[in-house]
């Protein structure tokens, strides 16, 4: 812990406050969630002293993490509240922080106005990924607030060059002050399903073992594009009879997926899985795994994917390409096709030595995001800009 003055013993660890506005969605755990999860267990606390702050309620994800001994503080503030910016300010106190690493639109906003009160550096993790294909745009409130504190900023990280380059078109930042640095993989992403998981799932959902199955893993929201995959899943099962879907996921628009397959009569060749804690499971049954979305930050989804050897059909749309090795690891297609979709998945299916050689350069692929390399990078940023602000206690 830093001494009282502000400076630090020689060994001692960085004190680091991670902030984002929730880690999950009524249970559900998104990515930047999952990745705020996996860098708190995979920091060495030797080296860096964490303190996550989140600004929503605690949810049971969160109680759980706090039970699992994780430094988690839920300052059970509604969104935008200025409360929070007093939490901030107690918090830096209390723990002695010496960098701030902030995401989403609230804890980047208040966490860079308290390390400007304080003079503390802040990291900023930039996950927008809003899309011309995506209605709900970019709200003027937020690249305005983005704009005036880009000075404010230390270092902002962007998921992928799809983000970076949002980041620095529509948030204020500087193309220097921004590095790429996508998400890791998960260590349990690399644990495989046994066979006879495998074959509990193909059993559970009355899916042959001749039949190939086509998957996603998803929620079911609109910019997730999975309206264009039932679509083109039409002209798949006429060209691979034996094709069946694996919707794994839930979400506001399954009503309205579910009729469009009765409307298509795919009734017997689409399986809607429901929200599932086995997904790995799921994803050991597919021959082609579709990421049909409309915007994607990054594409974890994806990624998941090919750590198990599956190729990947997906759209050619924010982090995707930087996920998905097109033509290697899988397939790219333009986004908003249904028809482009089926050609890339009816390609694949029929194709099983493309399928085999896609398997290994999957999991190269995957490879490349190693959860320990990313701990590292932030390990190293993290004392790099506590240095000049120790100096300056000093």
């Amino acid at each position: 812990m830093a001494a009282q003055n502000g400076t630090r013993h020689a060994g001692c660890p960085v004190n680091v406050l991670i902030a984002c506005d929730h880690i999950d969605f009524d249970g559900a755990l998104h990515g930047g969630g999952r990745q705020l999860i996996e860098l708190t267990r995979g920091l060495d606390r030797a080296r860096v002293e964490p303190t996550v702050c989140v600004l929503r309620r605690e949810s049971a994800l969160g109680a759980a993490l706090r039970e699992e001994g994780l430094p988690f503080r839920f300052f059970g503030d509604a969104r935008y509240n200025p409360a929070s910016l007093a939490k901030f300010l107690r918090t830096i106190r209390e723990r002695h922080i010496d960098v701030l690493h902030v995401t989403d639109f609230g804890a980047s906003t208040l966490g860079r106005i308290a390390g400007r009160l304080t003079g503390l550096p802040v990291i900023v993790q930039v996950i927008s990924h809003h899309s011309p294909l995506q209605p709900r745009g970019y709200p003027r409130v937020a690249e305005l607030a983005y704009r005036a504190l880009a000075p404010s900023t230390a270092r902002a990280l962007a998921i992928s060059s799809s983000v970076k380059e949002f980041a620095v078109r529509r948030m204020g930042f500087r193309p220097d002050d921004v590095e790429v640095l996508g998400y890791p993989l998960p260590r349990h992403s690399w644990q495989e399903p046994t066979q006879r998981e495998v074959r509990e799932v193909r059993q559970r959902h009355g899916i042959a073992d001749a039949d190939l199955v086509v998957g996603a893993v998803t929620r079911f929201f609109a910019a997730k594009g999975i309206g264009y995959l039932v679509e083109g899943f039409a002209r798949v099962v006429r060209e691979v009879p034996r094709a069946r879907l694996l919707l794994v996921g839930a979400g506001p628009d399954e009503a309205k997926l579910r009729a469009s397959v009765e409307c298509l009569g795919l009734g017997d060749r689409v399986v809607f899985a429901g929200f599932r804690r086995d997904a790995h499971c799921y994803v050991g049954t597919f021959a082609v795994a579709v990421v049909p979305s409309l915007e994607e930050g990054f594409g974890l989804v994806a990624l998941e994917a090919q750590a198990l050897g599956v190729p990947v059909v997906a759209s050619r749309v924010g982090g995707l390409p930087d996920v998905v090795a097109d033509g290697k690891s899988g397939l790219l297609v333009e986004p908003a096709d249904s028809d482009a979709l089926a050609t890339a998945i009816v390609s694949l299916l029929n194709d099983d030595a493309t399928r085999a050689r896609m398997h290994h350069a999957a999991r190269r692929q995957a490879q490349r995001f190693s959860l320990d390399a990313y701990v590292e990078r932030l390990t190293t940023l993290y004392h790099e800009l506590a240095r000049p602000a120790q100096r300056r206690a000093s």
